[in-house]
């Protein structure tokens, strides 16, 4: 199927636990994983305007899909989506910049980065806000209320990094 001159692959049950456990392993997200192996298998590269739509359109999805999976309830699938959400704005950041960060360590060194030129430490607790729902996929320790609210911490985080890339 083709959307908007994006394809959505389809993969067995079983391929897709692998990408989803060797994405972890590498820092990636599993569809950038899945886009890095299509690329190598094609002998491609992506050029730094493509790099930054895509983490744009990514991150856009995963925000939406955030929201739904957060009215039906499924707090852990929520949370991974908003992490996934907040990341993959950060890393659009980094790509127009030049910078490609893979892993989270490098996420969070762009993220200390670009909060100090920017002198908006708010950047920092609104990064870690983040970070608290990408722990909650591992500890399903957040209830409703609180992934609701961290979750806006999440959209305020977004929104402000894209009033910086203006």
């Amino acid at each position: 199927m083709v959307i908007m001159g994006a394809a959505s692959i389809t993969l067995p049950q079983r391929l897709s636990e692998k990408l989803r456990e060797k994405a972890e392993e590498t820092g990636y997200l599993p569809e950038e994983l899945g886009v890095e192996f299509v690329l190598k298998g094609l002998n491609e590269e992506l050029d730094p305007e493509d790099l930054v739509e895509r983490y744009q359109s990514l991150s856009k999805r995963h925000l939406a899909d955030a929201k739904e999976i957060l009215k039906r309830g499924d707090l852990v699938r929520a949370s991974e989506k908003f992490g996934e959400a907040s990341a993959l704005a950060v890393k659009r950041i980094a790509a127009m910049q030049g910078l490609k960060s893979d892993k989270h360590g490098a996420i969070w060194s762009f993220m200390s980065r670009l909060s100090r030129e920017s002198r908006d430490k708010e950047l920092i607790l609104l990064f870690h806000a983040a970070n608290g729902l990408h722990k909650n996929i591992y500890e399903n320790e957040l209830d409703q209320k609180a992934v609701e609210i961290t979750a806006e911490s999440v959209e305020n985080f977004i929104e402000e990094l894209g009033r910086i890339s203006q």
